[in-house]
Order: structure tokens, then C-alpha cells, then sequence
């Protein structure tokens, strides 16, 4: 064997192991952004009751900065506690309010003058985010700590919330083929009354497998009737034609983002409710193929939050991609666990268009 073709025969072998090695450690939720034009190997099959598909293990974990210890969930479910009643809203009538239909409302918008830092998970996942990690008291003090974090830097109220993946896709179709499970009523129930406890809001995020966005939004129905309870679509998950949720990234078309705008704006007028917020997940072109047909609402606010995790620069780059075609408002997921270089609030609040909601994973 000549000199030359042992190199080639060594490249050759060192370039196959390099794929392997890139295939092995592709992560599951969200995507990584370096990645995203390739879909991840499906998840090993769950027991149909089974917690949310959980995403591999990251090799190297960061400290995440100035939060409370981890501690290790109960064996046993906490009670779920009675829902506090929340804050009722201004009467109607008031000075700088507009009329909708014959239904009077505020006239500022929840976003407006007003930053929602969330954190996002499951209780059921660590993986899934920050609320598998944290319970209780420590939970509510870090998410506090955070939303702090940016008060320093903006004229702006600051408004924690909790982002409750209350229908999580699923690597197994289930009984009814839908490829998602719906979080029971008793965890939801809990988030809700846990928030109002320390004054945040709740946000329902929505990853419909099979399903349709109708179909899971009114089974939520009656907790996107409360006046703290926000909404968000996650279309990396919508699988229209049949597909495995995880196998490629999925795609919600703007009517079924319309249908939310007008489900919760039908909410807030009958209700006589504040304005809600819609979040709508983005961080390739695909998963929102039509958005400029998204429709506006007086009541509910319209936010586009680019979602996916990478390197500061290429995050720099999608929200400029993403944002090219915006919605009302603006945003930005960040990931504790998987990236090192994690943006900070200054960071955050320097890009434009400037985020009215920043959520941490």
C-alpha cells in the first residue's frame, strides 16, 4: 500500500467516526440551533402514562447563575391547594379605556410597558426546564431573583411567570393516536395557585403531536378563562402529516395561530377580562410558513419569541432572521443547561427589536 492512499484510508476512517460522534449526541428539546436542519433520532418509546420525553443528558452542565440549590422532587404529589382569588380587573369606564364590540376594556396591552420574564418546564422533567428542577418556595425565590435581574436594567415593570408545558408531545401515540399528553388538571391547578401565591402569572404552552390547536385549547379552556393565564403555541411539535413529534421540526399554520387570537380575544370580551398574551414559538422559517397572515387583536398581545439553543452569535443571527417578519411583540428563549455563553439581561435587552418577554429554560 503506497504512502498515499494509507493517508486517504485514514481520513476516510477519522471523517466516519466525526459523523458518528455528531449523530450520537443530538439533544431532543428544543433543538439546537447548529442543528436545526437536521431532525434528531426519535426518543425510545415511553409507557403511554409516562412524564414527558426527557431530552439526553448534557454532557457539560454550567452552574446556573445565583439560583437556590437543586433539591430532589417528593415521592409524593403535594395537595393541590385551593386557587387564591385572583386580582379582579378595573371596572369598565375608567379614564384611557376603549370599547370593543360593546364590551369596554383597558386600553394598554399586557406587553406594552410591561417585560414577562417565564420559566419553562414540566414538574414531571428536569430536562424539559427549569420547573422540573425547582419546587415550592425555592422555585418562586429564583424565578424572583431572576425577573430582578432585569428591573435593574429597565424602566419597565417586570412580571414573572410560570411557562407550564400543559400538553407535551409524545414519542408514542397513546390511546387516542393524538402523540401528545395532556398534563392533568391537578398539576396545572397547582402551577396556577402556586403563582398567584407569590403574584406571577401562568402560561399554558402547547405542543399538539397529532392533535389540533382547537382540540387543546379547549380542553384549557377553563384556565385560559382566568385573568392571569396566558397562552403559547410551540409549532416545533405540530406534526400535520403524520409524523412522529421529535423526528423533523414541525410547522403551525397561521390559522391555527388566528384561532388562538380569536379564542382568547372572545374570552376576554364575554369574561370582561384583562388583555392576554399569545406566545408563538419560532426559530426556523418553516415552522410558521405564512406568519405575515397572523392577525393583530386589540386584547390579546401577539408575541413572537425565537426558541432553539446555540452559541451566542448564531442566537444573535435567528433573532435577526426570525424578527425580519415579526408579530406585535418580540422574544427570546434562553437555555440554563446548554449554553455556557448564556446571554445576561444587558445582553437580552440590547437586542432589537427589544424583547418583551424573556424565557429561561
Amino acid at each position: 500500500m503506497t504512502h498515499t492512499r494509507l493517508c486517504l484510508l485514514r481520513f476516510t476512517r477519522a471523517a466516519c467516526l466525526a459523523i458518528a460522534v455528531t449523530l450520537a449526541v443530538v439533544g431532543h428539546h428544543s433543538f439546537n440551533l447548529t442543528q436545526a436542519q437536521q431532525p434528531p433520532p426519535p426518543s425510545q418509546a415511553l409507557p403511554e402514562e409516562a412524564p414527558p420525553v426527557d431530552a439526553p443528558p448534557v454532557q457539560q452542565v454550567p452552574p446556573v447563575p445565583q439560583l437556590p440549590p437543586a433539591q430532589a422532587p417528593p415521592t409524593q404529589p403535594s395537595p393541590v391547594p385551593p386557587l387564591p382569588a385572583p386580582t379582579p380587573p378595573e371596572e369598565p369606564g375608567a379614564a384611557g379605556q376603549k370599547r370593543t364590540g360593546d364590551i369596554e376594556l383597558s386600553a394598554e396591552s399586557v406587553l406594552q410597558h410591561t417585560l414577562l420574564v417565564t420559566w419553562y418546564g414540566n414538574p414531571h422533567s428536569k430536562r424539559m426546564g427549569i420547573l422540573g428542577e425547582f419546587t415550592g418556595d425555592e422555585l418562586a425565590n429564583g424565578l424572583r431573583h431572576q425577573a430582578e435581574a432585569y428591573a435593574a436594567l429597565t424602566d419597565k415593570p417586570v412580571q414573572p411567570a410560570y411557562e407550564l408545558v400543559a400538553i407535551v408531545a409524545q414519542n408514542n401515540p397513546g390511546r387516542d393516536g393524538m402523540w401528545r399528553r395532556r398534563e392533568s388538571r391537578a398539576i396545572i391547578e397547582r402551577m396556577l395557585a402556586e403563582a398567584r401565591g407569590h403574584g406571577f402569572k401562568l402560561v399554558l404552552d402547547v405542543q399538539v403531536g397529532h392533535s389540533t390547536v382547537e382540540a387543546e385549547l379547549e380542553y384549557l379552556r377553563r384556565y385560559l378563562e382566568e385573568p392571569d393565564v396566558y397562552l403559547a403555541l410551540d409549532p416545533e411539535f405540530d406534526m400535520p402529516n403524520g409524523e412522529a413529534p421529535g423526528t423533523r421540526i414541525g410547522t403551525t399554520p397561521a390559522r391555527d395561530v388566528n384561532y388562538a387570537v380569536d379564542l382568547l380575544e372572545r374570552i376576554v370580551i364575554e369574561k370582561k377580562l384583562p388583555p392576554k398574551v399569545l406566545i408563538v414559538h419560532q426559530f426556523t422559517m418553516n415552522m410558521l410558513p405564512d406568519k405575515r397572515n397572523v392577525q393583530d387583536s386589540p386584547v390579546v398581545d401577539v408575541a413572537l419569541v425565537m426558541d432553539g439553543w446555540g452559541p451566542r452569535q448564531l442566537k444573535h443571527a435567528i433573532y435577526r432572521m426570525v424578527t425580519r417578519t415579526p408579530l406585535e411583540y418580540a422574544g427570546i428563549k434562553l437555555f440554563y443547561r446548554k449554553e455556557p455563553d448564556l446571554l445576561s439581561p444587558s445582553d437580552v435587552l440590547e437586542l432589537k427589536p427589544t424583547p418583551s418577554i424573556v424565557i429561561y429554560q
